[in-house]
Parts: structure tokens; C-alpha cells; sequence
């Protein structure tokens, strides 16, 4: 299996590429001896893209708008068709599943419970994010989460409760750093530098 691994730097074509060059490489992954987390299936693809009738409905849903970024992703591909093999532990063996990218309107129930479940442990609700002019977040894959909005750019934070930490500077660099890792010997961006995000990271 070859994978070209230098992405285009428009991102209109990024996301074309990134779905190609991803299911190429996902149609012979093998689970990983040792891998904590939650790996990609092998034969595992992108479900279709969005409308832009259908992202309207589903910002709305969200009661925020999306960036650019996040519609030419959504516009290209909605989250993934097979779920993720749980291999936590040490043995690395198959013990379970989880979700992949998160697709709607298939896990608009999920997507809620995750903000929902960060805000809580931050100890506020969802709707005092408006009030506060706090950045929306939007889970992508497991708990990394996109910065939407009250923020010059749009990173990638890994959340996990109130554990937050910063995964890389943008959508498109996450996706590449992360499904690509075993080319790249990394799953997060390095050099990040000192993010300063309102309320998530001060």
C-alpha cells in the first residue's frame, strides 16, 4: 500500500485528499501490541459529505455557527462508518469498541454529551458558554475537540474532563497527525508553543 503523505496546502483540496489517502491507508491497518486507545478498523471509510443544507441544520441544532474549516470538512466527509477497536491496556489485544469520527445526525446525542460532560466538569452548563463569551468546542474523534469560535484560529485540544491540553493548531493538521502517526512516529502536533484560549486554556 503506498500513501502519498504530502498533502496539499489549499484547503479545498486538503479534505479530498485527506479521505482518499485515509482509506488507502485503512484498508490494510492492523491492530497495534501495545497501542493505548481506540484504533481505526481495517476497511473503515468516510461516509459522504453534507449538504450545506444539511450543515445549516446541523449548526442549528448546535445553537452556534461553524467555522469555514469545519463546513469544508463536513461538505467532504461526515464521520466514518465502522467503530473504533477499544485496544487500551497493556496486551494491546481487542476488548471492546468505540466510536469513530463522529458523524451527523447518526451521533448528534454523543457530540451533545461530550460538551455537556467538559462543561460540567468545568462546572457550568453549555448554555453559559453564550452568556460568558467562552469558545465552543465540537468533538471530532474520541475526546479531541475543535475550537469553534471567540478564538483567531480554530485548534485541536485534547479534553478529557477539566484535563486539557493543546493537540495541534488546526483541523487539518490534526486529521493529518493523527491518522497518519505510524508514517509520522507522532499522533499530536509538536511545538505547539503556549496557546492562551479563553476559560479552556488561561
Amino acid at each position: 500500500m503506498k500513501t502519498n503523505l504530502q498533502p496539499p496546502q489549499n484547503i479545498d483540496e486538503f479534505f479530498p485528499w485527506l479521505k482518499t489517502e485515509s482509506e488507502k491507508f485503512w484498508e490494510t491497518i492492523e491492530i497495534s501490541k501495545g497501542i493505548y486507545g481506540f484504533q481505526i478498523q481495517a476497511g473503515t471509510k468516510w461516509l459522504p459529505g453534507l449538504t450545506d443544507e444539511q450543515i445549516t441544520a446541523y449548526e442549528k441544532e448546535m445553537g452556534f455557527a461553524f467555522p469555514e474549516i469545519y463546513k469544508a470538512f463536513l461538505r467532504t466527509m461526515n464521520g466514518t462508518d465502522k467503530q473504533t477497536i477499544n485496544v487500551m491496556g497493556n496486551s494491546g489485544e481487542p476488548h471492546g469498541y468505540g466510536l469513530g469520527f463522529y458523524s451527523y445526525p447518526r451521533d448528534i446525542a454523543v457530540v451533545k454529551d461530550m460538551i455537556g460532560w467538559i462543561c460540567e466538569e468545568f462546572k457550568f452548563t453549555s448554555n453559559d458558554l453564550d452568556i460568558k463569551d467562552i469558545p465552543h468546542i465540537m468533538p471530532i474523534v474520541s475526546h479531541r475537540f475543535l475550537v469553534i469560535d471567540h478564538y483567531e484560529t480554530n485548534p485541536v485540544l485534547s479534553m478529557y474532563g477539566n484535563d486539557v491540553v493543546p493537540y495541534a493548531d488546526s483541523l487539518d493538521h490534526f486529521l493529518y497527525y493523527d491518522i497518519f502517526s505510524d508514517f509520522l512516529d507522532t499522533k499530536q502536533q509538536r511545538n505547539l508553543g503556549e496557546m492562551k484560549i479563553k476559560f479552556w486554556l488561561e
